[in-house]
């Protein structure tokens, strides 16, 4: 090939890989995962990432999160792992749905990491 053939078609390739994005790019929801705990606030206005606090309420497939800057319900597909208790300390790392989070990994005080089933209903 010589130059003038060369250049538009390297031009050509990187123009294409460019308007491609990232090979994942049609994965939208993928979990979250922040590289340290921000405040809760912060987490809600970003639109997910990982918080640590404490447990202020408790339910089946739900729980309450606050920290400092603001408390947030935070609810799992299926039941809560085992040992989360009001007052507990806890991690939660998830994404921002409906108001609260959709948790993808939580951190007991024992250190245990849990890895709630997917949630798939909401693409």
């Amino acid at each position: 090939m010589n130059r003038s053939t060369t250049l538009p078609l390297l031009a050509a390739a990187v123009a294409a890989l460019l308007l491609a994005g990232p090979a994942d790019a049609g994965e939208r929801h993928r979990a979250v995962q922040a590289a340290s705990p921000q405040p809760v606030a912060e987490v809600l206005r970003t639109g997910g990432g990982t918080v640590s606090g404490s447990v202020a309420a408790v339910g089946v497939n739900w729980m309450t999160v606050q920290d400092d800057s603001a408390r947030t319900d935070v609810r799992v597909r299926g039941a809560l792992p085992q040992g989360i208790a009001q007052g507990a300390p806890i991690t939660v790392t998830g994404r921002v749905r409906e108001g609260g989070l959709m948790a993808s990994e939580i951190i007991l005080a024992d250190g245990s990491l849990h890895r709630p089933s997917r949630d798939h209903d909401d693409d």
